[in-house]
C-alpha cells in the first residue's frame, strides 16, 4: 500500500484523487512509451534518452522510477516479462471509473478518455494480467 497519508476532505475525496492521480499515471506511462519506441526507432539508445528524460522538462514517475522499456531500469516489471506490478485490467478500472466521474461532472478528458480506450485495447489482447507498462511492448507491435 502506499505510504503517505493525505486528507482529501469529506467522505469519497480520497477515492477522487486516487482515480485523478491514476489516469495521470495512465496517461503519463502512455508517453513515456511511445517517447522510448519513437527514439529507438530513431536510432537512440533508450537508457541514453531516458537519462536525457529525466534531467528534461520530459521526465515523469514512468521514466525516472518504472521505465516501461525492458533493459533500462532493473527490478521493475518491464526487465521481468511485464510481470507483477499494477496489472493492466486494474489500471482499464481505474480509467473506467475516471471517465465515469468527469462524464457526471461533465470534465473535459480526452487523454484520459483515450487512454481507457488503450488500456481496454491491451486488455482485448490478452494483455489484461501484465503490468500497465506493457503498453511499450504493444505499441513496438510485439503482441
Amino acid at each position: 500500500m502506499g505510504k503517505n497519508v493525505v486528507h482529501c476532505g469529506s467522505n469519497g475525496m480520497g477515492q477522487a484523487a486516487k482515480i485523478c492521480n491514476n489516469m495521470m499515471l495512465g496517461i503519463s506511462m502512455i508517453g513515456c512509451a511511445e517517447v522510448l519506441n519513437l527514439g529507438i526507432k530513431l536510432g537512440l539508445d533508450p537508457k541514453l534518452l531516458t537519462q536525457v528524460l529525466n534531467i528534461s522538462s520530459g521526465r515523469t514517475w514512468a521514466s525516472e522510477v518504472y521505465s516501461p522499456c525492458p533493459g533500462v531500469m532493473e527490478n521493475v516489471p518491464s526487465s521481468k516479462n511485464y510481470e507483477g506490478g499494477f496489472g493492466t485490467a486494474l489500471m482499464k478500472k481505474d480509467l473506467g471509473l475516471a471517465q465515469a466521474a468527469s462524464s457526471d461532472v461533465r470534465a473535459l478528458t480526452p487523454l484520459g478518455s483515450m487512454a481507457h480506450q488503450i488500456y481496454s485495447i491491451l486488455c482485448s489482447h490478452n494483455l489484461s494480467e501484465k503490468d500497465f507498462s506493457v503498453i511499450f511492448k504493444f505499441l513496438k507491435g510485439e503482441n
